[in-house]
């Protein structure tokens, strides 16, 4: 459970655990909670099932730190070029 509990303070932007309006994480609360890990698959493949079974032998915390820095790097680009995206 604490090792739970430190992915989820450690990952927040992703989870949306801490980050309370972060419009940027993957999920919201209630998505998440419907949809739990799916949505950290679906983004780590970028949308292509094919890549489902690639991405699910990768090691979690690098996984999750890429999906972190990519977050980080896209709210860094929306704020310096104004993109909403």
């Amino acid at each position: 459970m604490e090792f739970r509990q430190n992915i989820c303070e450690d990952f927040a932007v992703i989870f949306d655990n801490a980050d309370e309006g972060n419009e940027r994480a993957i999920a919201s609360e209630s998505f998440s909670e419907k949809w739990s890990w799916f949505g950290v698959m679906y983004r780590l493949t970028n949308a292509d099932i094919s890549k489902l079974k690639t991405i699910t032998e990768l090691n979690l915390l690098e996984a999750l730190t890429w999906l972190t820095y990519e977050t980080d790097l896209q709210s860094q680009n929306s704020v310096k070029y104004g993109n909403n995206k």
